[in-house]
């Protein structure tokens, strides 16, 4: 087909001078598919994935901590917070370093601060995980408020819509299988 690589060369110089729009429409797609590919890459390698359990190195041998473990000690933890109403708790990672997840609701009055209340959440999560399951370095730990105050019904007060949330999170999968 082609002697050479000059010869190859040539005859694609001769394609974009007989046809350069067209030319310029294959290039800019292929610019634009290169680039694609190229964030879905960075997508792959930097993504987080939920993790099933915390393993914490040791001389001995490495502690493997279950995620439901970290989850029913976050609930009990929350317990002491009546302002926060805890909905889902993930625990996520990457590489080295792990992420807990707490998505909730705040039900507290316009004398508390939300920000205030949070960082006391995020210490006593972060004590509880130093002194409960011996982690030198706790996971960062990133709280999300889903509803608040007026947007909550009240106590007791049930509705097709707080049903359907109920059900949504009775069916979600707890936080993965053990290690």
């Amino acid at each position: 087909m082609f002697q050479s690589v000059r010869q190859f060369a040539e005859r694609i110089s001769s394609l974009i001078a007989e046809r350069p729009f067209s030319c310029g429409v294959l290039t800019g797609l292929a610019a634009a598919l290169a680039l694609l590919l190229f964030f879905l890459l960075l997508a792959f390698i930097f993504r987080s994935r939920k993790l099933r359990c915390i393993v914490i190195p040791s001389a001995g041998g490495d502690l493997c901590i279950d995620a439901k473990a970290v989850q029913g000690a976050v609930r009990s933890v929350a317990q002491n917070f009546p302002a926060f109403d805890v909905r889902r708790v993930g625990l996520y990672g990457k590489q080295d370093a792990a992420e807990l997840e707490v998505a909730m609701d705040f039900n507290g009055g316009a004398d508390v601060s939300v920000s205030d209340l949070s960082a006391q959440f995020r210490a006593a999560i972060a004590r509880m995980m130093t002194d409960t399951f011996g982690m030198e370095k706790p996971a960062r730990i990133q709280l999300e408020i889903l509803r608040s105050g007026a947007d909550i019904p009240a106590s007791g007060a049930e509705t097709g819509a707080t049903e359907a949330i109920a059900a949504e999170i009775a069916s979600e999968s707890e936080l993965g299988k053990p290690c």
